[in-house]
């Protein structure tokens, strides 16, 4: 029996993007970028790319022989018309992800020809491939592979390159270079993205530290780090930042960062209490010396009172820098009651936006929002994955122009598959003996969704759209 996985595309807005879900189609699709390839486990299959005009829910498809993989093949990166593909082919009947065996497969999208797709060879022992590989356009047909692991010591890296003129893999021992009163619990510890920062830079992102920006090309290749600012929220870091921030890289060496920050509103909690106070006098005109001196459960209770917190919305910030500045730059901060909500065309989804106690159209009433995600061209409008209710199955597309502070567009997520995240809980901790912490978290539920900017769906062989940009679901 054969089945066919399906890796999902969401076009939405003139941007490209590429995010994540949990769970395969099956279907057997065939069109002008379907490419045939074989492993190197001997298992044949065939990629095919389904678009959709935006905001439209695109996929890709891979169809193989069952069995063949312990989890669906995931897109890695992107830049200009090359896609790196990673396959988990399993090594056996009880195969987990795991002990799977990952593979790379380069395809290249034809806008005038045939498609073609390429397997990278496997590396070295010393190195596994990862989820996190940056494809990197050379002249011609070239191309290379990069990956970073680390080296045990914080700051040490091993540098592993695929170059497709040699079809070899080389490693190399490199070292971060960072300020030397960076404490090493500072320093990037797991890679959430990859991106591209020049024609041979490369970004290894933690979305909560920062970033290791390295040139693939030098002699002697020397990567430093960026670091990302802190969240007031999640100070242990913990939980995925996914769910909360991205940043996106450009050529010329600039990176933009997005963080959506859910707020609450803290009050005190008023003790309730047969104690006598002045506050008596409101309801009443005279007070018994017997009733001041009576003593009940309160007496010995602090003086610092107890607060709870109430939801109150949402903030967007957005910063931008170049890789050769040693700052951030402010670039829009808006809370979500300062966004005009006005549906943008008729939908039966704008029952979601009318506040009817207010009478105005607000986002303030989709009480889950998280997953901002930049478009690739560094536009003004960032999309954001929303929930009505936290219970929901079903999520919602939203893009929002931060400059215009307007709507852009509201779309369901229908490509058949559920987003699952929930509210930004509040987490207690403690520092030291006594003192203790209340603060927003960005756990939530297991998350499903990861965006990968890139500008591919132009090079495709389709027919072309007015506006070519989609948000490619991968899986993670």
């Amino acid at each position: 029996m054969e089945n066919q996985t399906s890796t999902n595309l969401n076009k939405i807005g003139e941007e490209e993007n590429e995010g994540a879900n949990d769970r395969a189609y099956f279907a057997d699709r065939v069109n002008a970028t379907t490419v045939k390839a074989t492993a190197s486990t001997g298992h044949e299959f065939k990629v095919t790319f389904c678009l959709a005009d935006p905001p439209a829910v695109s996929y890709f498809c891979v169809h193989c022989p069952e069995g063949c993989y312990t989890t669906e093949p995931r897109v890695v990166s992107s830049a200009s018309d090359l896609v790196l593909l990673c396959f988990a082919f399993s090594s056996g009947p009880r195969s987990t992800e795991k002990d799977s065996h990952l593979e790379y497969f380069v395809y290249k999208a034809a806008s005038d020809g045939k498609p073609t797709i390429r397997s990278v060879p496997c590396s070295p022992r010393a190195y596994v491939h990862s989820w996190h590989a940056a494809i990197v356009p050379g002249k011609g047909d070239n191309f290379l592979v990069a990956d970073l692991s680390l080296n045990g010591d914080p700051g040490h890296y091993n540098l592993h390159i695929f170059l497709s003129e040699t079809n070899e893999w080389s490693t190399k021992h490199v070292q971060l270079q960072t300020d030397p009163n960076v404490l090493p619990l500072e320093l990037p510890i797991l890679t959430d993205k990859v991106i591209l920062l020049g024609r041979s830079t490369v970004g290894w992102v933690d979305l909560w530290r920062g970033i290791v920006v390295c040139n693939l090309l030098e002699k002697e290749p020397v990567p430093h780090f960026i670091p990302l600012p802190k969240a007031e929220f999640d100070l242990h870091r913990k939980s995925k930042a996914r769910q909360v921030r991205d940043v996106i890289g450009f050529t010329d060496g600039y990176i933009n960062f997005i963080e959506i920050e859910h707020c609450l509103r803290w009050f005190p909690v008023v003790r309730k209490s047969n104690l006598k106070t002045a506050m008596i006098f409101d309801v009443a005109d005279t007070i018994d010396d017997a009733e001041l001196l009576s003593l009940d459960d309160m007496d010995g209770v602090r003086d610092d009172k107890p607060v709870q917190h109430v939801p109150a919305g949402w903030k967007i910030r957005t910063m931008f820098r170049s890789i050769d500045w040693n700052y951030w730059e402010s670039s829009h901060i808006l809370h979500v009651d300062e966004i005009s909500a006005s549906p943008p065309e008729p939908s039966v989804l704008q029952s979601h936006l009318w506040n009817d106690t207010d009478k105005k159209w607000t986002l303030g009433k989709l009480k889950c929002t998280s997953f901002p995600t930049f478009g690739f061209y560094g536009g003004d409008v960032v999309y954001l994955v929303s929930k009505a209710e936290s219970q929901d199955n079903d999520a919602l597309l939203v893009g929002v122009d931060i400059r215009k502070m307007k709507l852009e567009s509201i779309k369901a997520y229908g490509c058949g598959r559920s987003i699952s995240f929930g509210p930004i809980p509040v987490v207690r901790f403690k520092i030291g003996r006594k003192q203790e912490v209340i603060e927003p978290s960005c756990g939530g539920r297991s998350a499903s969704f990861d965006a990968i900017s890139c500008a591919f769906s132009k090079y495709l062989n389709t027919a072309p759209s007015p506006r070519h940009g989609f948000l490619l679901l991968c899986f993670c």
